[in-house]
């Protein structure tokens, strides 16, 4: 037989001997980097890819950082983003994180200060197990000084709940980093500056995940 059939006969064999994606009460169960990627082919496949994670390699690799935060694949892309090309999370997902931790002891969100005034904002205190409480703070003139105050968006549309969801943000990264693994939120992160990428042309061509895993 020709050699160049015999190999043909040989890939097809093994492309239809791949086990199957196990399945259970909460979903797909992935148990290898071939699993994972499979499935986030079939994800970018289906249209229910994210924005900024159009490629099976975006959508695999946050599927493996929910996965080191505690979040099912599914969870993992309805509740991270990339943002200026780095990880984020949303603020209702980090605080459930928290929450099913063990490690949360008490949680309060406090709104300060007079509607219209710069004192205006929300103050939010948490307490960690062998640990005091700790507070966060973060008002209108904060969002002033930040250059937030006004911008088009979220800062306009819910401003109320932009000032809640930073102070959680700042709160939660500082009490609870080694659970959320120093991810920002997603709420943050967007009204962070971009970072110039000073990486040479050749190195950021250099490379393809996909090439390194067997389709």
């Amino acid at each position: 037989m020709d050699t160049n059939v015999k190999s043909e006969i040989a890939v097809a064999e093994t492309a239809s001997t791949k086990a199957p994606i196990q399945f259970g009460s909460h979903g797909v169960q992935l148990q290898s980097i071939d699993e994972a990627f499979r499935f986030a082919r079939a994800v970018v496949a289906s249209g229910w890819a994210p924005k900024g994670m159009e490629k099976p390699e975006s959508v695999m690799i946050a599927i493996q950082f929910g996965m080191e935060i505690g979040l099912t694949p599914m969870a993992a892309l309805q509740n991270m983003a990339v943002i200026n090309g780095r990880p984020a999370i949303y603020g209702d997902a980090a605080l459930s994180l928290v929450r099913s931790s063990g490690q949360l002891v008490s949680y309060k969100e406090t709104e300060v200060g007079e509607p219209g005034k710069d004192s205006h904002g929300f103050t939010v205190t948490v307490q960690r197990k062998g640990f005091d409480a700790a507070s966060e703070t973060f008002t209108m003139g904060d969002a002033k000084a930040a250059k937030l105050w006004g911008k088009a968006g979220p800062w306009t549309d819910y401003p109320k709940r932009m000032m809640k969801f930073r102070a959680r943000g700042f709160l939660l990264r500082d009490q609870f980093g080694d659970i959320l693994k120093g991810l920002r939120t997603a709420e943050e992160a967007r009204d962070t500056p971009s970072e110039i990428n000073v990486t040479p042309l050749a190195e950021k061509l250099a490379g393809g995940l996909s090439e390194a895993i067997n389709n």
